[in-house]
């Protein structure tokens, strides 16, 4: 019976294959957005010039997996700052995974598979198309006003984007509570984690089947969801103390009695880099009356890079946005600030009151979250 059961072991260990096949994919490579070994990484599939580009590997676990295609004529310039078009995204499981749709449009293609976690996420994705291709058309209209110095209806426009967004999340919410055994459910929670409250969290997560909640993936949610009650507002900020741009110690906790803002970024990250002009209006208002700010730069979050490519890209972008408040490269083997504040996205910012706890937690940049905090800076530092 023993020797029965090898074959059947043995398959169940393979890894998986994805197909990838989109027309009009021409010599253009294709990106992957993955986790492996815990870290999220990128990974660049060559195509060898037909419209087929195949992926194999193994994962460890069900994980959620974009791609995008490295076509420069589709992306949207603004001065320095680039937008690329929506990417596909998909649940990657040890499967034959199928992938057909067009080189132009590939957060649309079709994804089929024989697994039932693949087929799950397919439920949502389908939904997901309608709101990535509005969301799309309404981003290239905004670019082109942009680029040609037209704010005639641009309120509107900004306005449905915001709308298309929460839609999105409010989709994922209820693909959680609906699908408890889906293993998107549980890679879904783990994305969407700083847009509810810990309590809000923990019940989702205590919703989820055994099997999810047990997996390796389940137990980093479950962490992260204490790490997030260590941020929550009320609490003690955690601590910072590591030598600045300029030299000197940045002490967070030296710093008690002013209003901090704690501002994690990326010289790659475009919401980063927009949210300066902002910044740097709401720095030059407030510096005065006791804003501090603290830059804390991840140029690792990609894959690893040498210092000395970190080191290069962080104070160019720095002396390129000109912002002139404190600033500290992320550097783990110092201290792990990303897992600490648990980081999920960029930017993120935290706002620390006089008393030393926090007061917010913004991610992303947005007109809405610039007007959250300048309402909050006004409340706590009043012009005399």
């Amino acid at each position: 019976m023993a020797l029965m059961l090898l074959p059947l072991l043995s398959v169940a260990q393979e890894g998986f294959m994805v197909n990838i096949r989109l027309k009009g994919l021409g010599n253009h490579d294709i990106r992957v957005f993955h986790q492996k070994n815990g870290r999220y990484k990128t990974d660049t599939l060559k195509n060898t010039g037909s419209d087929l580009v195949v992926w194999q590997g193994r994962t460890p676990e069900p994980q959620i997996v974009r791609i995008e295609v490295l076509d420069t004529t589709q992306y949207l310039y603004l001065g320095r700052a680039i937008s690329m078009p929506p990417q596909l995204s998909f649940m990657l499981t040890n499967a034959e995974i199928n992938i057909q749709g067009s080189a132009t449009e590939t957060f649309a293609a079709e994804v089929r598979s024989k697994d039932p976690d693949v087929q799950a996420y397919e439920k949502f994705h389908l939904v997901e198309i309608l709101l990535s291709r509005e969301t799309w058309t309404i981003q290239r209209e905004m670019n082109r006003k942009m680029n040609a110095r037209d704010t005639v209806g641009m309120q509107p426009l900004k306005d449905r984007v915001n709308q298309l967004r929460k839609k999105n999340q409010a989709f994922r919410s209820e693909f959680i509570d609906q699908n408890p055994k889906a293993f998107a459910s549980l890679c879904m929670l783990q994305a969407m984690g700083l847009l509810f409250t810990p309590e809000q969290m923990l019940a989702k997560f205590n919703s989820l089947d055994e099997r999810l909640k047990s997996s390796a993936t389940g137990l980093s949610v479950l962490e992260r969801i204490e790490s997030n009650r260590n941020t929550a507002i009320g609490k003690p900020v955690i601590p910072i103390r590591q030598t600045g741009l300029d030299g000197e110690i940045v002490d967070v906790q030296a710093m008690k009695g002013k209003v901090v803002l704690i501002d994690f970024w990326g010289s790659w990250c475009v919401p980063c880099r927009q949210s300066h002009p902002s910044m740097k209006e709401m720095y030059a208002m407030y510096k005065n009356r006791g804003l501090e700010i603290i830059g804390i730069a991840n140029e690792i979050a990609g894959g690893p890079k040498p210092m000395e490519t970190q080191l290069k890209n962080w104070q160019k972008a720095i002396t390129d946005d000109g912002i002139t408040w404190k600033h500290i490269l992320y550097d783990p083997a110092i201290s792990d600030l990303v897992k600490a504040y648990d980081i999920g996205g960029y930017p993120t910012k935290f706002l620390i009151g006089p008393d030393g706890k926090f007061l917010m937690r913004l991610l992303g940049n947005s007109p809405q979250n610039h007007e959250l905090l300048k309402k909050k800076l006004e409340e706590l530092l009043p012009a005399r």
